[in-house]
């Protein structure tokens, strides 16, 4: 395995927060263990942590906001847009369901496995870059006496561009400078520009054990979903495992994907577990390796089926949680040598 100086240093920073932050709370009884709005969440994904390549999905970057339950909140507590919106959309919910609203931000990095050939490679992926913004709107049902299971209801539209004003180029060879490697070389031959949307849409379900929330135990969470756009067109299922101490009545942490984001309305003063995960996706359009909608650019066959495999650990405070995962890939496109391994961190901040 092969990791950079800087990448051990970012690694073990971010491994000391939780820590450092569990030390500063206070053990007082009184302390409210509520959630006063809801989380805020970083993410970062390179094929460099403990993988070592540079190729494909090469970097992701995401950060998002998102509300808990807005039906709690006292109408000072909620900036009054946010309030405005969870009013108009209120009435589409069940009864019984608690509204959440989210934003972020992100931007995706694909290249090829030679980024010190200039030359167009029409065989294997072509540069790529997908620089975004997402507005989410979730529904929120607990387990009950009528209903076995929590569900969330997740609808994400996304919009953004993919080409050159992705900056793909510039964030990509901007860091390699600064950890003093190589740049990539081809990025002239990237796609095009070209505005894209997206709407996405997913089902979770929630199975817990007794003791999930109080001690030890375990939670099965399966999901389903689809996504319709230029950019993403797919219908996606899968689950995820976990178990460990103090699990938070969240739905589970999720790579760099729409949908991907949940939060619980009250957290313990420290939690821990492990998790595993898979996504499988029946892909009928990925921008990314198809190429631009209405004009000639370079592009590769794509599979027509992907699936993700995780696993990772998760540590928990009140107010932090750091989740570092490893993902596996399966091959995206006709000619691809190997699967792809990268890594995923994840800080959330949670008030």
């Amino acid at each position: 395995m092969k990791i950079s100086l800087p990448h051990l240093r970012l690694l073990a920073a971010l491994g000391a927060l939780p820590l450092a932050a569990l030390a500063a709370e206070p053990m007082t009884p009184a302390d409210d263990a509520r959630l006063r709005f809801g989380s805020i969440s970083l993410y970062t994904e390179n094929d460099k942590f403990f993988a070592g390549t540079d190729r494909n999905y090469t970097n992701g970057f995401k950060l998002t906001a998102l509300t808990t339950d807005l039906r709690g909140f006292e109408a000072d507590e909620v900036p009054a847009p946010v309030r405005e919106i969870a009013n108009r959309l209120e009435p589409l919910l069940p009864r019984d369901a608690a509204p959440k609203i989210g934003f972020s931000i992100g931007q995706n990095i694909y290249t090829p496995e030679d980024t010190q050939n200039p030359a167009p490679q029409s065989a294997d992926r072509p540069y790529a870059a997908w620089l975004y913004a997402g507005v989410m709107f979730q529904s929120y049902r607990p387990a009950g006496d009528d209903r076995a299971l929590a569900t969330l209801d997740t609808w994400e539209l996304q919009l953004g561009v993919v080409g050159p004003w992705a900056l793909g180029e510039q964030v990509q060879n901007g860091f390699h400078r600064i950890i003093n490697v190589d740049t990539a070389k081809g990025w002239d031959n990237q796609l095009e520009n070209e505005p894209g949307l997206n709407l996405v849409y997913e089902r979770k379900w929630r199975l817990s054990t007794d003791g999930a929330r109080t001690g030890w135990g375990a939670d099965l969470i399966p999901h389903a979903g689809f996504s319709l756009g230029n950019v993403f067109t797919y219908a996606n299922a899968g689950g995820s495992v976990r178990f460990g101490y103090h699990l938070p009545a969240d739905f589970g942490t999720s790579l760099i994907r729409p949908t991907g984001d949940s939060n619980a309305g009250r957290r313990e003063r420290f939690g821990i577990w492990l998790f595993g995960s898979v996504d499988g996706r029946a892909v009928a359009r990925d921008i990314t390796l198809d190429g631009n909608t209405f004009e000639h650019s370079p592009s590769i066959d794509k599979k027509p089926f992907v699936a993700d495999l995780v696993g990772g650990i998760a540590i928990g405070t009140r107010h932090l949680q750091l989740t570092y995962a490893q993902a596996l890939r399966t091959k995206e496109f006709e000619g691809q040598r190997d699967e792809q391994v990268f890594g995923s961190i994840s800080l959330s901040y949670f008030y």
